[in-house]
C-alpha cells in the first residue's frame, strides 16, 4: 500500500490549487470513497502480449526503432472504474484557457487551471492515443538509471539554455565545492537509481527553464534554502514559502543536497514504489512493486488513484517531447529502451480528443505551439481575437496559407468557440495524413539528417514547418534540386509518412538507390547496387509496412535469413550486419 503519512502529500478539502511556473505540478493526495475491490496485476513482454488494437501502433514504432522493447502492464482495473475514480472535480486539471469541452461543468478554477472534463480525462488516460508517434510514447519510458546510456554529456544537452547550465558553489560537510548542475544531477541519478534525464526534466517543469524563487536561495526568511521539486508547494500565493519551509525542515541548505535528496525522496515515493514512468506518476493505477515480466501482484482499490504527483493531465505528454529530444540529440534514440504501457479491462474502442468542430468547418489541424494569437486579419497588426495556450487543441482551417504578410504565412481558421480569424500557419499540423498520392512516389535515395531539421510544406525557409526531423534520422529522397535560393538546395523527402522539403545542407546521403540490376544475386543487396547498405533494410521495412511491393529478384535478396519470406527478422539481420562493419 502507498504511505499516506508523507508530509508532502497534503490535502485540500475542496480541491488542490496549483502553482503554474512553466508546467508546475504538485504532489497531491485526494481521498476517495469507493466499494472495496482488489485487482491482480501482471506484466507481459513483447508486442504480441498486447491487445489487438495496440499492436499495429506498436509494430510501426518497432519498425522505426527495432531495439525498443514494449511491456504490457495489465492493471486488472475495468475502464469504468478507473474513469469513475479519475473524474471527480479537483482530481485532474487542465489550463483555464482550454477548449470549453475540456473543462468540467463544476467551474472550479484556480491559479490558471480548471477542473478537467470527463472526456478530456478519458483522452489523456487512454494509452492508445499516444502510441501513434515515437515522441509522445516517451511518457511510458521506464524511468531507471542506466549508466551505459545516461551520461553527463546527455544531461548538459538537455539543460542547455536553462538555468541549470551553470556551475554552483556550495558548502557541504564543512567543505566548499564547485560543481556543474549536470554533475549534481548525475550523482542524484546514481543515488536514486532514477534516469538523470527524467530528474532534469522534472526540475525544469517544476521551477521553470530559468528557475524560480524556489531555487534562488534569496527568499526572505528562507535565505540559503532550495526546493527544486516543489515539495510542499501548495496553497496558492504562499506556494513558494510553503515549499521553502519544507526545504528548511529537511535542511536542504545547498543546491547539491536539495537536488540529490529530493531525487531520492522522489524515487523512494514514486519510481521505486511501482510508479516508474511519467504516465504512472500522473495516473496512480499500479501497485507498490516494480513488476517484471512474469511477476504479478494484488492491489487493493483503496491504495489507488490518490498518490499522483501532478494534477495537470497534459504533464506526461509534455515530458515526452523533452525526453525524446534528449535521447535523439545524444544519438541514443535507438538504444534498447523499455516502455511500460498500461492496459485496462473492458476498454472502449477509442477515446477521441473532445471538439465540437467537424470537417464541415474546415480541415482539422492540431495546435503545435503555445501562446499563439488569432487575429482579425492576416497581419501582426490585426486585433487579437484569442490567444491559444493548450497544445493539441483542434482548429478548423478554412483557407490554408491564404495570405503571406510580413514574412508570415497565415491560415483562415475557426476555433471551437466559433471565433473566425487568422493565425500563423507554422503552428498547425494536420490531424490526418495527406490523402494525395505522395506516399506512392518512388524513392531515389536515402539520407541521414546531421542536425535537427525542419520539414517544410514548400521549398523555402519561409515554408510552413510540418515537423522537426531529429538529428540522425533517415529520410527517403523523392526529388533532388527542387529549388535553389542561393544558400539552400531543396530536396523533396518523406519522413515517417510525411512528405515535404528540406535543405540538403543538413543531409548525408548514404545510398543513391538507383535500383541498378545486377546479375549476381547478393543476399541482403535489395536495391541491387552491388553492396549491402542502409538503403537495403529501408526497402525491407517499407515492404513489411506495405508501402511498396518489391520485385521477385528483390524479394529473394531481402530474404536474408533464407526462410522463404520477408519479415522483420531479415530487417534486423541486415541492420545488425551493417552496424558491425
Amino acid at each position: 500500500m502507498k504511505s499516506s503519512n508523507l508530509k508532502y502529500k497534503l490535502i485540500s478539502i475542496q480541491f488542490i490549487i496549483i502553482l503554474c511556473l512553466t508546467m508546475i505540478s504538485n504532489i497531491i493526495l485526494i481521498p476517495k470513497e469507493e466499494l472495496a475491490a482488489s485487482y491482480t496485476q501482471h506484466i507481459e513482454s513483447g508486442i504480441n502480449a498486447f491487445p489487438a488494437d495496440y499492436q499495429p501502433l506498436l509494430n510501426k514504432l518497432k519498425e522505426l526503432h527495432p531495439n525498443w522493447n514494449f511491456d504490457a502492464y495489465y492493471t486488472g482495473i475495468p475502464w469504468s472504474q478507473v474513469m469513475a475514480n479519475e473524474t471527480d472535480c479537483g482530481h485532474n486539471r487542465i489550463l483555464e484557457s482550454s477548449n470549453s469541452l475540456w473543462k468540467s461543468s463544476c467551474n472550479n478554477v484556480a491559479a490558471g487551471y480548471a477542473c478537467a472534463s470527463k472526456e478530456i480525462v478519458a483522452y489523456y488516460l487512454d494509452p492508445r492515443n499516444f502510441l501513434n508517434d515515437d515522441i509522445k510514447v516517451f511518457q511510458f519510458l521506464e524511468i531507471s538509471y542506466n549508466e551505459r546510456i545516461h551520461t553527463v554529456e546527455g544531461i548538459r544537452s538537455l539543460i542547455s539554455g536553462t538555468f541549470l547550465n551553470n556551475n554552483v558553489t556550495f558548502t557541504l560537510n564543512g567543505q566548499t565545492k564547485t560543481m556543474h548542475y549536470a554533475d549534481i544531477i548525475l550523482q542524484a541519478a546514481k543515488e536514486s537509481r532514477m534516469s538523470p534525464y527524467s530528474i532534469a526534466t522534472k526540475i525544469i517543469q517544476e521551477v521553470g527553464s530559468q528557475g524560480s524563487a524556489s531555487v534562488s536561495g534569496n527568499v526572505p526568511n528562507y535565505q540559503g534554502y532550495y526546493n527544486f521539486y516543489n515539495y510542499g508547494a501548495y496553497d496558492g500565493d504562499a506556494a513558494i514559502a510553503n515549499g521553502l519551509e519544507y526545504a528548511k525542515k529537511h535542511n536542504w541548505n545547498n543546491q547539491y543536497t536539495a537536488i540529490v535528496e529530493g531525487a531520492k525522496l522522489l524515487a523512494d515515493s514514486y519510481t521505486n514504489a511501482g510508479q516508474n514512468t511519467a504516465y504512472f506518476y500522473k495516473w496512480d493505477v499500479v501497485g507498490t512493486s516494480i513488476l517484471k515480466p512474469g511477476a504479478s501482484q494484488t492491489v487493493d482499490s483503496s491504495s489507488l488513484y490518490t498518490h499522483q504527483f501532478m494534477t495537470n493531465i497534459q504533464d506526461p505528454t509534455s515530458q515526452s517531447s523533452t525526453l525524446y529530444n534528449t535521447y535523439s540529440k545524444n544519438n541514443i534514440i535507438n538504444e534498447s529502451l523499455n516502455f511500460v504501457i498500461p492496459v485496462y479491462n473492458e476498454m472502449p474502442s477509442s477515446n477521441k480528443l473532445p471538439t465540437n468542430l467537424t470537417e464541415a468547418d474546415g480541415a482539422l489541424y492540431y495546435l503545435t505551439g503555445t501562446g499563439v494569437r488569432v487575429r482579425s486579419e492576416a497581419s501582426t497588426s490585426g486585433t487579437i481575437l484569442a490567444t491559444l495556450y493548450t497544445l493539441d487543441e483542434i482548429i478548423a482551417v478554412q483557407e490554408r496559407e491564404c495570405i503571406t504578410s510580413g514574412g508570415i504565412k497565415w491560415d483562415k481558421v475557426k476555433l471551437s468557440n466559433g471565433i473566425i480569424g487568422y493565425m500563423a500557419s507554422e503552428y498547425l499540423s494536420p490531424c490526418k495524413a495527406s490523402t494525395n498520392n505522395q506516399n506512392n512516389e518512388p524513392i531515389i535515395g536515402i539520407a541521414i539528417t546531421i542536425d535537427n531539421l525542419r520539414l517544410r510544406e514548400s521549398p523555402s525557409t519561409s515554408g510552413v514547418t510540418k515537423t522537426i526531423i531529429p538529428n540522425g534520422q533517415k529520410v527517403d529522397i523523392l526529388q533532388k534540386d527542387v529549388a535553389n535560393d542561393g544558400t539552400n538546395i531543396w530536396y523533396k523527402v518523406r519522413y515517417n509518412g510525411m512528405v515535404g522539403y528540406v535543405s540538403n545542407v543538413y543531409l548525408k546521403m548514404i545510398d543513391n538507390n538507383n535500383n541498378k540490376v545486377d546479375a549476381t544475386l547478393v543476399e541482403g543487396d535489395v536495391n541491387k547496387d552491388g553492396k549491402i547498405t542502409a538503403g537495403d533494410y529501408v526497402l525491407i521495412k517499407r515492404q513489411i509496412m506495405g508501402e511498396i511491393t518489391l520485385t521477385d529478384v528483390q524479394l529473394k535478396s531481402a530474404d536474408a535469413n533464407g526462410d522463404g519470406k520477408v519479415t522483420a527478422g531479415d530487417y534486423v539481420l541486415i541492420k545488425n550486419y551493417i552496424m558491425s562493419l
